[in-house]
């Protein structure tokens, strides 16, 4: 039997967080990367259609994505990528990993890399509905990124996955993401 987090669950325990958190730690830039010793991580289950071999790769990369390490969630998402080129999923991580929602908006080169492995998920096609809708959410962000403010891309971001977290009620990790978003 599944145990089904509530959306509103998982945005109440993080808003503590949040509200105590030392200004500094909220204020520190997006350059900043949070990597933590892979032991420390955690575990992430995080099923995608892509290669069965890559499917543990691909989850330790979604932990440093949890863990605000950025960079190497970006370094381990491009590995998935290099293993099975057709995994729509390994570009979505790394264009998740160029966008840090609690942190500072992305630099211009940031967000025309963000863009390109948003853009290259979505060629890819994703062969799921829930794929789809990661891709989506995150092709929201990206989209438009030179005539859009942050705010603005950050918003249709927000909305994007928060329909994602709707339907896939099962999901925990659309949860998180609409959470974090």
């Amino acid at each position: 039997m599944t145990r089904r987090l509530p959306t509103a669950l998982v945005l109440t325990s993080l808003v503590p967080f949040l509200v105590s958190a030392p200004p500094a730690v909220l204020a520190q830039g997006h350059e900043h990367d949070h990597a933590h010793p892979a032991a420390s991580l955690g575990s992430v289950r995080f099923p995608t259609s892509c290669r069965p071999e890559v499917a543990a790769d691909f989850e330790r990369a979604v932990a440093h994505l949890h863990s605000f390490g950025y960079e190497a969630a970006r370094t381990a998402f491009a590995a998935v990528a290099e293993r099975d080129p057709a995994c729509a999923m390994a570009q979505w991580g790394i264009a998740m990993s160029w966008y840090h929602p609690i942190w500072a908006p992305p630099t211009q080169q940031e967000l025309a890399a963000g863009r390109a492995a948003a853009e290259k998920a979505a060629a890819l096609g994703a062969p799921t509905a829930r794929e789809q809708g990661y891709v989506a959410a995150i092709s929201a962000f990206y989209r438009d990124a030179d005539r859009l403010d942050h705010k603005t891309r950050a918003r249709a971001y927000l909305a994007a996955v928060e329909e994602l977290a709707r339907r896939q009620p099962d999901d925990h990790e659309a949860a998180i993401f609409h959470a974090l978003a």
